[in-house]
């Protein structure tokens, strides 16, 4: 009974067996032929062997050296190196290091290739040193890949000993020009003198590696495994040997494979698509029939279940899957898979991915809102944004930048290093120092602010403020001026610019307007003082209540007079008389007004003193910058005598 037809009398549900038997089986028949006789000996290598054991999985041999024929064919940088008879491993040759009267370093190498991101890898190899200890100056590796022969420039992986020139152990390592980079996986087998070890090393696709040795004399292998992602060009095989000229001569190796395994079904990657779809491609073709809906299950950061609507093959690709799905608020979503299998039907591991809810955010679906360019003495600059789409806008993808005088963009600065988010109708201030905006201005929403490293500079007589995505596509821009300020504003330190409308656009300036003192002249997280209402209302003056008692016990002790226009921008002035026309208090003088809002009089004249009971009358006169004027005449009741 041949090989092959041994490995097919396995039933396919017993895939692992299978696998293991598999490899066993081609260990033992190379282990076997080398025991035969020279004369039946065949030249083994460059050799291409297919062991097929499941399906449509095989075991690819992509190298396979014993070296009983005698020669190095292949190999180069051969001249420190002989196919010997003296003391050889097994069969009637091995590859030794020739016996030179000097030290030095020793290398040779062979062509070996494969895509690390395609297979599956499996190696094997025999060491064997002689009556001499490994140390700094007597090491030696195995290159398991190797972009280059420059032993000084190779990026890779080794397995060895004393690879790093600290540790007898056996271990495995990343190594990046020329030098031990990062270990992947240390054993516990301290190399002595005279040691003999089968070594035998696997890597996945997903950079899981495992390492098992086999020493002479025992009989259980002893396996260790690690993880390493990095991606280095594969075109060789090597041996590098350090040693001293006590020492020339003495190493061995044999029975070098070199495996293509076939690998696990796995999720390579996973691209969202739009606001309703992903799309999951594998690493290899998958069968068509374990597509389920059944097999996804869409949950968000909070664990509420999303509902799958459709899972199915891409057209035209027999690797990738489109999963539908259906609204969703979260943020942070996982997707969980299970029960697709390959062509061979193996099914794969189950696999959890999380990824970020998230577009990079579109023109029109964020607007500079506010800006404060003149802070007051010891304050800072901020930006305020507005987030007028239906989604949730993701803070880290943005960036504030600003224009030279050529019109190129300067200081492009992402607003946030960390994973933010911006909810529908949210604001969010960004600023160097959230604390000072804090002790300078009202807000209730400190969360809205946002701590950027740097701000663009922006100046204090005019300049651009630029909003762009982490594509530098720009999102939003607003050139200011210091002029556009209302002009009956005595000062325009501390006051900032704040859009009128969402729906006008940022460019139009007569959009934009100083903030309000009613509202301290900024509203950093809040509603702009000056938004412009779509829907048409009367000029009103409403003082609440009519008739209040300001005697301190806490019901109706002060009169609110409340007002909202038809437009922002006024100034006002608010007088108080009495029945007989005596103005008795200058409540307001030029101020700024947002469009509502409202001012409170606690009964008392200008000087402070308490007024009786009686009826008294409030004129409030409010005009614009075009020189329009209008006067508001209502009257109050004071219906308790102070004490």
């Amino acid at each position: 009974m041949t090989k092959n037809s041994c490995l097919l009398l396995i039933s396919p549900k017993t895939g692992r067996f299978i696998f293991i038997f598999a490899i066993i089986v081609v260990y033992l028949l190379t282990t076997v032929s080398k025991t035969a006789s020279s004369e039946n000996n065949t030249n083994q290598y460059p050799s291409v062997k297919i062991e097929t054991f499941s399906g449509k999985d095989t075991v690819v041999s992509v190298f396979n050296n014993d070296f009983e024929s005698g020669n190095l064919s292949g190999w180069k940088l051969t001249d420190d190196w002989e196919v010997s008879a003296s003391e050889k491993i097994a069969g009637n040759f091995s590859l030794k290091h020739l016996s030179k009267p000097i030290s030095g370093n020793s290398s040779l190498f062979h062509n070996v290739s494969a895509d690390l991101d395609l297979v599956d890898l499996e190696w094997a190899f025999t060491f064997k040193n002689g009556k001499w200890d490994p140390s700094s100056s007597n090491r030696f590796l195995f290159y398991l890949t190797a972009d280059t022969i420059r032993t000084d420039l190779i990026n890779g992986y080794a397995v060895g000993v004393n690879i790093s020139g600290t540790s007898d152990l056996l271990n495995l390592w990343r190594i990046r020009k020329g030098k031990a980079d990062s270990l992947i996986i240390q054993t516990d087998m301290d190399w002595n003198a005279s040691n003999l070890a089968t070594i035998n090393v696997k890597r996945t696709t997903r950079g899981k590696w495992t390492l098992n040795y086999l020493k002479s004399g025992e009989t259980n292998p002893k396996s260790f495994s690690g993880t390493d992602r990095s991606r280095f060009t594969f075109t060789n095989i090597g041996i590098t040997f350090k040693y001293t000229a006590t020492r020339s001569g003495q190493l061995w190796i044999d029975d070098i494979f070199v495996n293509q395994l076939p690998s696990e079904l796995f999720i390579q990657k996973l691209t969202l698509v739009n606001s309703h779809s992903v799309l999951l491609t594998f690493n290899k073709p998958i069968n068509p029939a374990s597509i389920l809906s059944g097999n996804f299950i869409l949950t968000d950061e909070n664990n509420r279940n999303i509902s799958v609507t459709q899972a199915k093959m891409v057209a035209g690709s027999d690797n990738s899957i489109e999963v539908s799905f259906g609204k969703t608020n979260g943020i942070e979503l996982r997707l969980s898979v299970s029960g697709i299998s390959d062509l061979s039907g193996k099914i794969m591991i189950p696999e959890t991915r999380t990824f970020s809810y998230s577009f990079s955010p579109e023109v029109g679906s964020i607007l500079i809102n506010e800006i404060l360019f003149n802070p007051f003495s010891g304050g800072v600059d901020f930006v305020e944004l507005v987030n007028v789409s239906e989604q949730t806008i993701p803070v880290h993808r943005l960036k504030l930048a600003s224009r030279n005088d050529t019109l190129a963009l300067k200081q492009i600065y992402a607003i946030s290093a960390e994973k933010r988010y911006l909810n529908p109708s949210e604001f969010l201030v960004c600023t160097k120092d959230p604390l000072i905006l804090a002790t300078q201005y009202f807000s209730k929403d400190p969360g809205s602010f946002c701590t950027m490293k740097t701000l663009p500079s922006f100046s204090d007589d005019a300049g651009t403020v630029v909003l762009l995505n982490d594509s530098l596509e720009v999102l939003d821009e607003f050139s200011y001026s210091a002029k556009m300020h209302f002009l009956f504003l005595a000062d325009e330190n501390g006051v900032s610019l704040e859009r009128i409308s969402l729906e006008k656009p940022t460019a139009d300036r007569s959009n934009w307007a100083s903030a309000a003192a009613s509202v301290g002249y900024a509203t950093p997280g809040l509603p702009n003082s000056q938004t412009g209402s779509e829907t048409e209302i009367q000029d009103e003056i409403t003082p609440e209540p009519k008739a209040f008692s300001p005697n301190g016990d806490g019901y109706n002790d002060e009169l609110a007079i409340k007002f909202s226009f038809s437009k922002p921008g006024y100034m006002a002035n608010v007088r108080i008389f009495d029945i007989a026309g005596r103005k008795v208090k200058f409540l307001v003088k030029n101020q700024s007004l947002a469009q509502e809002g409202s001012w409170l009089w606690n009964g008392t004249t200008e000087a402070g003193q308490k007024l009786g009971i009686g009826v008294y009358i409030i004129l409030v006169e409010v005009f614009d910058q075009e020189g329009q004027v209008k006067r508001f005449k209502k009257a109050c009741t004071i219906t308790d005598r102070l004490n």
